[in-house]
């Protein structure tokens, strides 16, 4: 007998997965490539335009004028009505990507952006200037960006350390993490514009030059493509300009002039990651096989792609063996989020009969991802044990590292999951949340958390229940989620989003709720409503490009999550509920 709830019966709702889950497999099939990938929608980000327009500045001024024209005037044309920036166009403003557009449209056309440039300054000074960002790299980043374009003084900064690379690298690893090459490339900036009083602290910049050279060429021999550091044209952007600064061999800098030059999109404008086609087509190939495509021969394809990916090359700046994964392709950073990503969507293959090198593939990446754990039991993203806030510990990639490895046939008693879960068991928040550096709010990485102690067998657990209530009091009276980072239900200032409504409609059921619950109902009834004519959904800037500062949108992503959580509910209406029996 079914209940109506707003109006819509269990069977009513039911009917409307299944139909949302068909139109939405049918949409990511008929785009899938041959070779089993998925291609990413890429919007264009203030960060990436505006790093790009500096560095043509000062590395390509002669040969990129037009791009830096038109690159100005998208900029120009995307700047908010209160003066600022957001991480893409429209978004809501932050400071990082407002100083950051000030600085380098003032540097680029000092005559022509006067206002917009101004009222930018005034936005920023209004905040409280560039000290009020609590993250001291970032700080650093904006100030030498203003300094570069002649708005700051050079000297109001401290300086950096770039002789900390004099040191054993397994010193500063831990330290700098994936900031090393952004620290290199600032440090030269540094030191060009504003070079060293002291005698010693020459002599140091002299010595560490070499060093700081010898390593950003390492990173770039790991990457895709040369001169595409992280695969990112902002950071691609920086350390062209720190090359220039350092006068690096001219080689060196063209192949970031030319990175960058070749990313341009025909409005002007540049887009942050170039290669996110692995870690969305990951989400999509774990979403069709929670939802009911785990055999279809164009998923099988799709994770034949992803077994491809896995890294053969230590990444050796990171002190990372071989057999990750980053996040554009068989090269790169390799990462822990990524990583387990991709390790979740061949687990999920492992029934339909794809042999013994389907499980040679995801027994390395475990082993892999296993090797890469902090010794307290978490897991951050690219080093093992960072001492840089930014890399970790994380939560959200501990909580997902943990499912991964029961998903894998991993027991909850082998300690490296039983570290992972007394970790999470012991770092929750007050209010029963969690956080999560590579997503905004607190949504994510509560949600993920519930997930892999569900998973674990610990739904019962005083810390998953609260964890369970947090999400629940931050449910919208539509039935969708949003950040959550407000402790009164309905008290959430942003709008309910797939991707974050999917993280808490999968936690829910993982944790035991029934389907018939008109919490879960209306959650799952909220992203079939969302999902547009084509199939697909529209993404929200809940990926952080850069924590707390600038975000961007993954359209693959969310995809992959809406249909996670629509094939887990679906499951729980017939009885099969999201949570399985731990593995012995």
């Amino acid at each position: 007998m079914c209940s109506a709830v707003d109006g819509r019966s269990e069977k009513s709702v039911t009917k409307s997965v299944e139909k949302s889950v068909a139109k939405a497999a049918e949409a990511l099939f008929e785009v899938q490539r041959a070779d089993g990938s998925w291609p990413n929608r890429r919007p264009t980000a203030v960060l990436g335009t505006a790093g790009a327009l500096a560095a043509l500045h000062f590395a390509d001024r002669e040969r990129s004028n037009d791009l830096i024209e038109r690159g100005a005037a998208w900029l120009a044309g995307a700047q908010n009505a209160d003066g600022g920036w957001g991480g893409v166009a429209g978004a809501s403003t932050q400071l990082v990507p407002t100083v950051i557009a000030a600085a380098s449209l003032h540097l680029v056309s000092p005559n022509t952006s006067r206002e917009p440039v101004q009222r930018a300054l005034d936005l920023v000074k209004s905040y409280g200037g560039t000290e009020a960002l609590t993250d001291p790299g970032m700080a650093h980043m904006a100030a030498t960006f203003l300094a570069l374009a002649g708005l700051q003084d050079p000297h109001a900064s401290r300086r950096i350390p770039l002789e900390l690379l004099l040191l054993p690298q397994r010193l500063w690893r831990r330290r700098l993490s994936f900031r090393v090459a952004p620290f290199i490339a600032m440090a030269f900036i540094q030191a060009r514009h504003r070079p060293p009083e002291a005698r010693l602290q020459r002599l140091l910049n002299r010595l560490a030059r070499p060093a700081g050279l010898r390593t950003l060429a390492r990173v770039e021999r790991g990457e895709n493509a040369r001169g595409g550091y992280g695969g990112d044209n902002w950071l691609a952007a920086v350390v062209c300009l720190g090359l220039t600064c350092a006068g690096a061999p001219r080689r060196a800098v063209l192949d970031a002039v030319d990175y960058l030059r070749a990313n341009v999109h025909p409005d002007g404008s540049w887009h942050i990651m170039q290669g996110l086609d692995l870690i969305g087509g990951s989400y999509v190939a774990r979403g069709l096989a929670d939802a009911g495509y785990r055999a279809d021969p164009r998923l099988v394809r799709a994770r034949q792609w992803l077994r491809g990916c896995q890294q053969e090359e230590a990444f050796e700046v990171y002190g990372a063996p071989p057999g990750g994964w980053g996040w554009e392709g068989p090269r790169g950073w390799p990462n822990f989020l990524d990583s387990a990503n991709v390790l979740a969507a061949l687990a999920a293959g492992g029934e339909a009969g794809e042999g013994d090198a389907g499980d040679a593939h995801l027994r390395r990446g475990l082993r892999w991802l296993a090797s890469r754990q902090d010794r307290q039991g978490s897991w951050g993203t690219f080093v093992p044990d960072t001492t840089l806030p930014n890399d970790g510990p994380c939560p959200y990639v501990t909580a997902q590292c943990a499912e991964v490895l029961l998903d894998g046939g991993v027991s909850r008693r082998h300690p490296v999951v039983r570290k992972a879960l007394d970790w999470l068991l012991a770092h929750q928040r007050s209010d029963g949340s969690y956080e999560a550096l590579w997503y905004r709010g607190l949504t994510p990485g509560t949600a993920m958390a519930l997930v892999a102690l569900s998973r674990a067998g610990l739904a019962g657990h005083p810390v998953a229940r609260r964890a369970r209530d947090a999400l629940l009091r931050n449910q919208l009276p539509d039935g969708s989620w949003g950040p959550g980072e407000k402790g009164t239900p309905g008290d959430d200032p942003s709008p309910g989003t797939v991707e974050e409504t999917a993280w808490a409609l999968r936690a829910l059921l993982a944790c035991g709720m029934p389907a018939d619950d008109p919490r879960v109902r209306r959650a799952a009834e909220w992203i079939t409503t969302a999902q547009r004519p084509d199939g697909r959904w529209d993404a929200s800037a809940v990926c952080m490009h850069i924590r707390g500062f600038a975000s961007y949108v993954d359209g693959l992503i969310v995809d992959g999550l809406a249909l996670k959580a629509l094939g887990d509910y679906r499951s729980a209406v017939a009885g099969h509920p999201y949570e399985k029996q731990e593995a012995s």
